[in-house]
């Protein structure tokens, strides 16, 4: 690390939370785009002190974390700790606990079968995005609809369908035309690839989910997820409201007018351009 010499201050102080920001803009994506659940912020904190200083209820029992971000999505706000979960993948993947030998071969995968070989299945978990690896423990998780919560989260989780999700892309990409780089493949969808994948990265990704979490948070067919670090929410918002003209049919213009009318806001946009026009 560089060397800090103690009578110099760095940089500058971080900004507090905008939580009244935060919450607007929530709103319009929700209205933007008719989401159907909360978008979930998550939390990662990795001292006992600052996972006490969270006013978050603590969960009873053991459940997967794939669970207790659903339950989010609905308005729960939940943190737990390695004791309160009952899947290793998400164990793993969010560094509450170290990974086995069993796991990093690949012979776990390989009892589900849902790979060919045991190398199959070996070379799969070895892509599998894992704070684990980093050699750093997380002490513990909070998970919370994002327009509710207090602290700064890391990632955002979005439940949505196909359309929704491509509406996301454009609002993520509008500002800086890169495309993210996803990163699927139907395995620990919403701990790895919804979590720590744009946690790790700093980019936005996509996961059609995994059997796993659709069996247990029994999520509709219908159903995927959007993971965005928190930091590029204000311009995928942006980026959202931005291209609805260029991307909505009239239709589907007049109904985001209509949700926008209902919470006192007012979003002009123009009704004779679409590709129905």
């Amino acid at each position: 690390m560089p060397y800090k010499h103690p009578k110099i201050s760095y940089g500058l102080p971080t900004d507090p939370f905008p939580k009244e920001l935060v919450k607007e803009y929530v709103e319009d994506l929700t209205m933007a785009l008719g989401l159907t659940r909360q978008p979930v912020g998550v939390k990662l904190f990795f001292t006992e002190e600052d996972y006490n200083a969270c006013k978050a209820p603590e969960v009873r029992g053991k459940i997967p974390y794939c669970c207790m971000v659903e339950r989010a999505t609905k308005g729960r706000h939940i943190k737990s700790k390695l004791e309160h979960h009952n899947c290793d993948g998400a164990t793993t993947a969010l560094a509450l606990e170290d990974s086995t030998e069993r796991i990093e071969s690949g012979m776990e995968y390989f009892s589900y079968n849902l790979y060919s070989t045991p190398a199959t299945a070996r070379r799969m978990r070895e892509q599998i995005v894992s704070l684990h690896r980093t050699g750093v423990k997380t002490y513990g998780v909070l998970v919370a609809p994002l327009a509710e919560m207090d602290v700064t989260p890391d990632v955002i989780i979005l439940a949505v369908n196909p359309y929704q999700t491509m509406r996301i892309v454009q609002g993520y990409v509008y500002q800086y035309g890169k495309k993210p780089e996803l990163n699927y493949g139907a395995m620990q969808a919403i701990c790895s690839e919804a979590t720590v994948v744009p946690y790790v990265t700093g980019e936005l990704n996509i996961s059609c989910l995994c059997p796993s979490t659709r069996l247990l948070a029994k999520w509709g067919d219908e159903e995927m997820v959007v993971g965005l670090p928190y930091e590029h929410l204000q311009h995928t918002v942006e980026g959202v409201i931005a291209t609805i003209n260029s991307t909505d049919v009239k239709k589907r213009k007049e109904e985001i007018i209509e949700r926008f009318k209902q919470r006192g806001k007012e979003l002009p946009l123009d009704l004779n351009s679409d590709y129905e026009g």
